[in-house]
């Protein structure tokens, strides 16, 4: 955690110009779960939204190496950050403000069901979404998330489309794949797969899991959006 944590630092730290460099801070930062939930361990990124237009923000990001139990404890540079996790049920995201007197963040849960693109009830399901042109098949009783460009900050956008591919089911311990998830580290987060569209990605290589990914991986396509 300490390397990579040190060269997001190093990375911000060449980006900014002199004048504008400060000391980093140590920052906590905590998951607001709803009322009832159990906490889980939460893998965390802080993306910096005040860097000059040619830094690198993927290089800028810092993330955890590992879910973290409890607060992550994160030296960040003052200046405006979006903070985002994820567990196996949860999303988290929020936009601050970081300034040398900044100890405490507490970042909220993200609604999931508000951007549900697709239920699929019937033996297979054809989507496309007309946003990002993503075409996709569903298997029957399988989910999949409104398709979206991750927002890089400084009003950038991943070239790649992303979405949640998951089975509906009452719960947790469905099977679950992520396509080109932004704050992933293959094999500690969990296996990514190449795909034609870039990568799905889950925690756990289960039957249910492949069973999706049979369907799903071979029919993904992106077909042009048409320009206004």
């Amino acid at each position: 955690m300490g390397s990579v944590r040190a060269f997001g630092l190093a990375v911000m730290f060449a980006a900014l110009p002199a004048s504008a460099q400060a000391e980093p801070v140590l920052v906590s930062v905590t998951a607001l779960l709803p009322e009832g939930a159990a906490p889980r361990p939460v893998s965390w990124s802080a993306v910096p939204l005040n860097l000059p237009e040619t830094a690198d923000v993927l290089k800028a990001m810092i993330v955890t190496p590992e879910p973290v139990a409890g607060p992550w404890q994160v030296l960040l540079v003052p200046g405006e950050y979006v903070i985002s996790g994820f567990t196996e049920a949860e999303l988290f995201e929020a936009t601050t403000l970081v300034t040398a007197q900044t100890t405490l963040i507490a970042v909220p849960v993200l609604a999931i069901e508000p951007q549900v693109a697709l239920r699929c009830t019937e033996p297979r399901c054809d989507y496309a979404d007309a946003a990002t042109g993503l075409r996709l098949t569903l298997p029957q009783g399988w989910v999949v998330d409104v398709p979206y460009h991750a927002d890089l900050g400084g009003g950038a956008l991943a070239p790649e489309v992303s979405t949640v591919f998951y089975e509906d089911v009452e719960g947790d311990g469905g099977a679950v794949w992520f396509l080109n998830p932004m704050d992933w580290i293959t094999n500690d987060t969990g296996p990514c797969r190449a795909v034609a569209q870039g990568s799905l990605c889950t925690f756990e290589i289960t039957p249910a899991a492949e069973s999706g990914f049979a369907i799903i991986a071979p029919s993904l396509q992106r077909l042009d959006v048409p320009t206004e």
